[in-house]
């Protein structure tokens, strides 16, 4: 089976917000290196946020390779899932600071926990889809929203940090 047009839109959309995300990230790190560059938690979370905003441009990037076989979609969606994964523990491996310890939501969304939930619905998905399930593509809806949310929620933390961090 072919990736539906409706899942096209979805892609388009996605991998649109992902690029356009992704590139005012930039422009924020750049406004704000000398400070990212002299503390590790801070450089952490701008890693993290790369990567949350990235994994959805990847996926779309995946899902709108033509003609492809839904196990080999499927198979690409597990291996972005497991690498977006392993790179959001080696990063929150760098951080020593708690996650927004003085905002609940921005807290709950900047986790190392939030972000690899997001990459195991990538893995997740690859698996139902390379089994031969379309509706495998289905958890990829709430990783792009909370990669999206998570990676915002983090951008604002990095960009206004607590004051022991300034």
């Amino acid at each position: 089976m072919a990736v539906p047009g409706s899942w096209e839109n979805f892609a388009v959309m996605t991998g649109g917000a992902s690029a356009a995300l992704t590139g005012l990230l930039f422009v924020a790190v750049s406004l704000n290196a000398g400070r990212i560059a002299r503390h590790a938690d801070l450089r952490a979370i701008a890693g993290q946020t790369l990567v949350l905003f990235v994994a959805p441009l990847v996926m779309a990037t995946l899902l709108l390779t033509p003609r492809q076989p839904d196990r080999v979609l499927g198979v690409e969606l597990m291996a972005a899932g497991v690498c977006g994964g392993l790179s959001l523990l080696a990063i929150g491996r760098r951080r020593r600071g708690p996650a927004a310890a003085g905002n609940r939501v921005t807290g709950l969304f900047d986790r190392r926990d939030t972000s690899v939930v997001v990459m195991l619905l990538f893995v997740g998905s690859g698996a139902v889809l390379a089994a031969g399930r379309p509706a495998g593509l289905y958890p990829l809806v709430p990783a792009s929203l909370v990669a999206f949310l998570s990676g915002v929620l983090s951008a604002w933390n990095f960009l206004l940090p607590p004051p022991d961090l300034v």
